[in-house]
């Protein structure tokens, strides 16, 4: 089954840039706090927004699916080459697996998930933003 999606205007990926940017802000903060499932759903978030920004550039769409597996279908049928996008959703899929800890569970994160996340997010930012640099 294709992923759900809904159409966004390309330009419109800077805002899905920007959403990123001030999620990892917010991850960095939570992190420095102490917040530790606080900096883990931030990330995933940022990196879900950086996600997005890719999705609308490439293929103006972004996806509205209610799993998060969608985004890794509609990322994974881009025009971007194979080993690069496999070595770089590594890290959305790893942030994917602690969403659901993060945010629903009754299992509390620690120091070493939020920083790890973190992390993952950042990575899986750079590239998008470098991915959105030389295809401008």
């Amino acid at each position: 089954m294709a992923p759900k999606t809904r159409s966004v205007a390309k330009a419109n990926h800077r805002n899905y840039v920007r959403k990123s940017d001030e999620f990892v802000r917010s991850a960095q903060q939570a992190l420095d706090r102490g917040d530790w499932d606080a900096a883990v759903s931030n990330a995933i978030h940022a990196a879900l927004c950086a996600a997005d920004a890719l999705t609308v550039f490439y293929s103006g769409t972004r996806s509205t699916g209610e799993s998060h597996q969608e985004i890794l279908r509609l990322l994974a049928g881009l025009r971007i080459e194979r080993k690069d996008l496999d070595r770089n959703l590594a890290h959305l899929r790893a942030l994917l697996q602690l969403k659901t800890t993060a945010e629903y569970e009754d299992r509390l994160l620690g120091a070493r998930d939020a920083t790890m996340s973190l992390q993952h997010a950042v990575r899986f930012r750079e590239w998008t933003r470098a991915r959105l640099a030389t295809s401008g």
